[in-house]
């Protein structure tokens, strides 16, 4: 049986992109990085139909990449926890002869493990000596990169997580991937 796809109306579309924040519900990008389809979470040749709670954002990337997952409900699609970053740790290092050295960590608990059983997510950047006398405020550059590459984090761990076809979901003990 050849099932067609049907079009979404623009109403509908719109009310999706809204309720979804303007969001791809897996990787998180926003429609200022990416653009938005509005794709069926259970397809309609497998009987999904043209309800809200049957639709979500995703950007192209992730549509396409998601032919072989199967949801059950939009709240199963996003990759990581929307407010992830709560988790994340900082680290400035020591300098070094000339530039500064930076890390965000983001521990979580394995699957099927024990509380011991942890894994990291890990990202460092440096800045030199000659960013820094570029820059008229040393502070507010230094707060502007660290926010920058939180965001770099932020795409490399969804990357991951994606590529492994893995999720990370908060539990009382902190962050697990499932």
């Amino acid at each position: 049986m050849n099932v067609r796809k049907r079009k979404i109306s623009k109403e509908l579309r719109v009310q999706v992109l809204v309720r979804d924040k303007y969001r791809c519900k897996m990787c998180g990008r926003s429609k200022d990085e990416v653009s938005l389809h509005v794709d069926h979470i259970i397809p309609v040749a497998k009987g999904g139909t043209d309800e809200i709670d049957n639709l979500a954002a995703l950007c192209s990337d992730c549509n396409i990449g998601k032919s072989d997952y199967l949801f059950t409900d939009y709240s199963n699609i996003s990759l990581i926890p929307e407010d992830i970053e709560k988790f994340f740790k900082f680290y400035h290092d020591e300098r070094i002869g000339r530039f500064e050295q930076y890390h965000w960590y983001c521990f979580f608990r394995q699957p099927g493990g024990s509380l011991s059983s942890q894994g990291e997510f890990h990202h460092s950047w440096k800045i030199t000596d000659t960013e820094f006398a570029l820059s008229s405020n040393r502070s507010a550059f230094e707060e502007r990169r660290k926010q920058e590459e939180m965001v770099k984090f932020k795409e490399i761990i969804r990357k991951e997580l994606a590529k492994q076809r893995k999720r990370m979901i908060v539990t009382e003990e902190g962050l697990e991937l499932i």
